[in-house]
């Protein structure tokens, strides 16, 4: 199987992350798959930011509390994160960027603040959203995040995000433990051909994030990771096809 190049927040190089611009630059620019975050509102709504505030992708205009505002009140703030040409864009509710996914293209949903009350709704929307569940793959920092969403729908697929600096020993025993289909790992100089293979004949895929560079992305080709998360993801892709 290929490695699979995925739109770290959407085509988010080129378009405000986690926007419906990115994502639709995603389907457009035809990246095997996307990525995104998720919070709830203070009103119980799901919608897609990275940070916990908006301080960032307003440009540093309003900082206002992803999770302690109502999505009305989210959607008055310009979240065009400095990028000509998308002023007046806003944070989407995750079921409107759905449209944007397509057929045979992979969504990687990542959980924020390791939220377990996320778990249950996800697999909600997933299941009313009419797209194949096999689509999507849900991933965390939080091993218990990982491990309740695997006890509810274990026959869908999760990944442990894991940062720098870990191990694969380490790495495989938290992939064990929360019985992970896989891993998502910041690629840095450790992640090598052993640390790959270590963690494959444990049993687990492996996915990387996020590479934006050539050079980077050879490596990660090299090894055969089953998905590189990119910024510029259609930009490589095209590189390398």
């Amino acid at each position: 199987m290929s490695t699979k190049w995925i739109s770290h927040r959407g085509e988010s190089y080129d378009a405000p992350e986690n926007t419906i611009p990115a994502f639709r630059l995603s389907m457009e620019r035809k990246t095997d798959g996307m990525e995104c975050d998720i919070y709830f509102t203070n009103d119980g709504r799901v919608v897609c930011n990275h940070d916990g505030d908006t301080g960032r992708v307003s440009g540093g205009f309003i900082k206002a509390s992803v999770t302690e505002s109502s999505y009305a009140g989210l959607q008055m703030i310009d979240v065009w994160n400095k990028k000509a040409g998308y002023e007046g864009t806003r944070i989407p509710l995750f079921t409107d960027t759905l449209p944007y996914l397509g057929e045979n293209r992979e969504y990687f949903v990542e959980i924020k603040k390791g939220d377990l009350n996320m778990v249950p709704e996800l697999i909600r929307i997933i299941d009313n959203s009419g797209i194949p569940a096999e689509q999507f793959t849900m991933i965390c920092f939080g091993d218990e995040v990982v491990k309740f969403y695997k006890e509810l729908a274990p026959n869908r697929k999760a990944l442990l995000l894991i940062g720098s600096g870990v191990d694969a020993e380490t790495a495989i025993a938290r992939l064990k433990a929360c019985n992970a289909d896989g891993v998502d790992i910041a690629f840095t100089d450790i992640i090598d051909e052993k640390y790959v293979a270590a963690v494959r004949e444990a049993g687990f895929g492996f996915a990387v994030w996020t590479v934006d560079q050539p050079e980077a992305a050879k490596k990660c080709l090299d090894l055969k990771v089953d998905a590189i998360t990119s910024n510029r993801a259609a930009w490589l892709q095209k590189m390398f096809s």
